[in-house]
């Protein structure tokens, strides 16, 4: 069965959406940098730390994401590996969607419950465990 022609269209415009928003990223950089800066100095307090001393899961998110955008990757997964990791399986799961408009079937990315299971697990016990080892608090 053939797609009307509308509905090709759409398969093959969403190939392109990323690429295009990576492009205004990297035409908007300076503008970016103005609101990171707003973004980190006025808006985002985790109020779970200010009550009560402790990092929560998404903590160091924002600091992550700023060291992703300036090519820090060591330093976003030391503030918070959730954020480089989600920015990994949208980049694997973009790659499956396109081969698969594009006619071919890739998995990158595991399908099973024991493995997302794990990966929650592993988040949750990092974000536990930061609180305690010194070395995995993030920097201020």
């Amino acid at each position: 069965m053939h797609e009307s022609p509308k509905k090709q269209i759409f398969r093959y415009w969403l190939l392109y959406v990323p690429p295009i928003l990576v492009l205004l990223c990297i035409l908007l950089y300076k503008p970016l940098l103005a609101v990171e800066k707003f973004a980190a100095d006025y808006i985002f307090h985790c109020v779970f730390f200010d009550v009560t001393g402790f990092y929560c899961p998404g903590c160091g998110g924002t600091r992550s994401l700023t060291a992703l955008l300036h090519g820090h990757f060591l330093l976003a997964l030391h503030e918070n590996p959730g954020f480089p990791l989600l920015v990994l399986l949208g980049i694997l799961l973009y790659i499956e969607k396109a081969a698969a408009v594009l006619g071919r079937q890739i998995r990158l990315i595991p399908r099973s419950r024991a493995f997302w299971i794990t990966i929650c697990s592993i988040h949750l016990i990092w974000a536990i465990l930061r609180n305690f080892v010194p070395i995995l608090q993030p920097f201020s």
